[in-house]
């Protein structure tokens, strides 16, 4: 009797002999025995599997900073005395001289001089550290844990996110700490503002400014008005965000700056006001779409489709030719965001209105592998930080706008 088919093994009638003929490669005598020992280690086994095959951290943030990336940014590493510009300071000219002339034959008139006012500003200091125990750096070179770098490059893209919401777009509020005192980067709420805003309107929480709330560098708002920026306010109520506002606000601004407001100028503001901008636009310039049902299509969006109609938008980026940059962080004085004005051309050569920077930017690490390793800290450590030295610069003053206190 032949043997059952299942039961026989080429070569021989072991296991052993049946390997040797039939798969390719070497395996081990002692293949048995592994398998063995491997059925003991299944899914079932606690951390056998581990659910986390990478070590990638994967942002759940808005990680949004418009403002910062609109203004312009200039290095003023080496800005000296004998340059044509300082770093962190300037003369401002003030009070235009008068029409000079004289009578037939008469005498020369005297000399005018127009004011002249030295600004200056203090360099303000952002900067992340970050630190990763040296168990945690081990247990990453040996398992599917997040290291020292992955933190690092994350914790470097969020310094911009941090500057844009804790400085930039941060409001100033009775009674907050004197520009002098303030080490973070400065707000656009003191670098656009005005004498008159700071002794008559209100904080965000309808509290009145006190004297100095709206300091700026060497600038004091309650001195001086020359300083001013072109601010509409209202500290009674808020003010409905309309085209005949926003249009009276735009005139009113390209009348009192030296900057062409329709050509040389964006819009800070939020999303809730960007939206409201872009429907006044759009309601301004009577968008319509006219199409035979024939155009009338789907598109495809994955595997659905989308319902059938036209592709267009009515939803303007621009007002009036001036860009719309909306943002999460943004300043809201009444019931939606408000509006600033910020200047994207030149003064002389130099930005209007600028982030400076007043040195390169400095990064340093410690720990394994580092010049300076733990003996050096004193801590089983991964160390780094980012320093940035720089300030919001406005050089002319009248060159920003700022409404505020409006609703839609």
């Amino acid at each position: 009797m032949s043997a059952h088919p299942m039961l026989s093994y080429a070569g021989g009638n072991s296991p052993d002999r049946f390997l040797e003929s039939n798969v390719v490669g070497d395996v081990p005598l002692d293949w048995d025995d592994g398998l063995l020992q491997r059925a003991q280690y299944d899914t079932s086994t606690e951390a056998h599997v581990n659910d986390i095959f990478t070590a990638t951290l994967y942002a759940q943030y808005n990680a949004e900073h418009e403002w910062i990336d609109a203004l312009t940014q200039v290095d003023r590493f080496n800005a000296s005395l004998e340059g044509p510009v300082t770093a962190k300071a300037f003369r401002a000219a003030t009070n235009p001289v008068d029409l000079q002339t004289h009578t037939e034959g008469g005498q020369i008139s005297t000399g005018q001089t127009m004011g002249v006012e030295k600004v200056s500003y203090d360099p303000k200091r952002s900067e992340t550290v970050i630190e990763v125990s040296d168990l945690q750096e081990v247990r990453s070179m040996i398992e599917d844990a997040v290291g020292f770098e992955e933190f690092w490059q994350l914790q470097q893209e969020q310094l911009d996110l941090a500057i844009d919401r804790d400085g930039i777009a941060n409001a100033v509020y009775q009674g907050d700490n004197a520009y002098e005192d303030t080490d973070e980067i400065t707000s656009l709420d003191r670098a656009i503002a005005s004498s008159d805003e700071e002794a008559n309107a209100n904080d965000p929480d309808g509290n009145a400014y006190t004297a100095g709330d709206l300091d700026y560098g060497s600038v004091t708002r309650a001195e001086d008005d020359w300083a001013d920026s072109y601010i509409n306010f209202n500290a009674i109520e808020t003010q409905q965000l309309t085209n005949d506002l926003f249009t009276s606000f735009l005139n009113g601004m390209n009348e009192f700056a030296d900057v062409d407001v329709y050509n040389d100028t964006a819009i800070l503001t939020g999303h809730d006001t960007a939206g409201v901008l872009s429907e006044l636009a759009a309601e301004r310039n009577n968008v319509r779409n006219q199409a035979a049902m024939a155009e009338y299509t789907r598109e495809n969006v994955g595997d659905g489709q989308t319902i059938r109609g036209l592709s267009g938008t009515a939803r303007y980026r621009d007002y009036d030719g001036i860009p719309i940059v909306g943002n999460q962080h943004a300043i809201k004085h009444g019931d939606i965001s408000s509006i600033f004005i910020v200047p994207t051309d030149t003064i002389r050569g130099q930005p209007r209105l600028a982030i400076e920077q007043f040195a390169e930017p400095y990064t340093e690490t410690a720990g394994r592998g580092q010049t300076q390793g733990y003996l050096a800290t004193g801590n089983y450590r991964e160390e780094a930080l980012m320093l940035q030295n720089h300030e919001v610069v406005n050089r002319d003053f009248a060159s920003g706008g700022l409404l505020r206190d409006i609703a839609e």
